[in-house]
């Protein structure tokens, strides 16, 4: 049986290795998928500077463990601002490398390439702020005062956030379909 979240951080507190291996299991997911809806060079490598960095700081964090996932989300936005700005010093390079595995499933992996493309494009409508606020509630599920720590907004800003961003995305998908539907025609 795993420990809850709770447990985890009073174990990781008190230096247990296996308090920051849950704590790490349990949030590690949410915290890659978040680097890769904000197009990381390399989402896994971000998450685990973000759990490194965690770690090392834990003796300063104070809260439960509702306000551990904020502080969490709150260190990999920073560290995704950070690789943000170290792309966009460096010059581009090409990957000569076939971006699908075309060895195996070709069919899966053609349509997972479509859908994540056209995730993406429809998610570059919003600005960053509505794309982390929509990403941190929906696919993270973070809540409005979490996101509101993790951003530095008020509540109400994010909530502004969300509901302009979700009319947005509404207004561009009603003109746009899905690549599944686009197949079946």
């Amino acid at each position: 049986m795993h420990p809850t979240l709770p447990e985890a951080l009073q174990r990781a507190r008190a230096g247990d290795a296996r308090g920051f291996t849950e704590i790490y299991n349990t949030l590690a997911g949410s915290v890659t998928r978040f680097a890769h809806s904000r197009s990381a060079d390399d989402p896994e490598g971000i998450a685990n500077e973000v759990f490194l960095a965690a770690f090392r700081n834990l003796a300063d964090f104070t809260g439960d463990d509702d306000d551990l996932r904020g502080w969490i989300f709150t260190i990999a936005r920073n560290k995704l601002i950070d690789d943000a700005r170290r792309r966009a010093r460096r010059p581009a390079v090409v990957d000569i490398e076939p971006a699908l595995d075309l060895t195996d499933h070709t069919d899966d992996n053609v349509d997972h390439g479509i859908g994540t493309d056209w995730v993406q494009s429809q998610l570059a409508v919003l600005t960053d702020d509505q794309r982390d606020v929509l990403i941190l509630r929906l696919v993270n599920g973070l809540t409005i005062p979490e996101i509101a720590e993790t951003l530095g907004r008020s509540v109400g800003a994010v909530k502004g956030l969300q509901r302009r961003g979700l009319r947005q995305l509404e207004k561009t998908l009603s003109g746009d379909p899905h690549p599944s539907d686009l197949q079946r025609r």
